[in-house]
């Protein structure tokens, strides 16, 4: 049942990033997560709403794809690893942006799981079409 919870958060994140719901998928990591990406890092719930509300544009419409997940749960601690796609829109259709795996460190808590630490490993990158610094 934890595993599929984890799951189940693990996609909630996908769904919120391609929705804008940037405050919801923010509530997905623990008061004191951590979220780092090759080009910024941002910690607690706050922080990486407004990060993401900066850098990720409405338009082009993005979909992120979460796939081969390995997690490990350990009492109210857990990991995960899983490969990611990011599409986005382009001209003529959909254009691959960005690949590469999450690691993540969860927590139990009375929310349900939540990301402690979750950092985004580039594979292969493309035009990402984000407002970076």
């Amino acid at each position: 049942m934890d595993k599929d919870a984890i799951r189940e958060l693990l996609h909630l994140y996908c769904f919120h990033m391609d929705e804008g719901r940037f405050t919801e998928l923010a509530a997905l990591f623990a008061g004191d997560g951590e979220w780092l990406a090759p080009y910024r890092s941002a910690r607690g719930q706050a922080a990486i709403a407004e990060w993401l509300l900066e850098s990720v544009p409405p338009s082009p419409k993005r979909m992120h794809y979460v796939m081969n997940s390995v997690i490990a749960v350990t009492g109210d601690e857990a990991t995960a690893k899983s490969n990611y796609l990011v599409m986005v829109e382009g001209p003529d259709g959909p254009v691959p942006s960005v690949c590469g795996s999450y690691s993540d460190r969860l927590v139990r808590t009375t929310e349900g799981w939540r990301f402690r630490r979750r950092e985004l490993i580039h594979a292969f990158k493309g035009e990402m079409r984000l407002t970076l610094p």
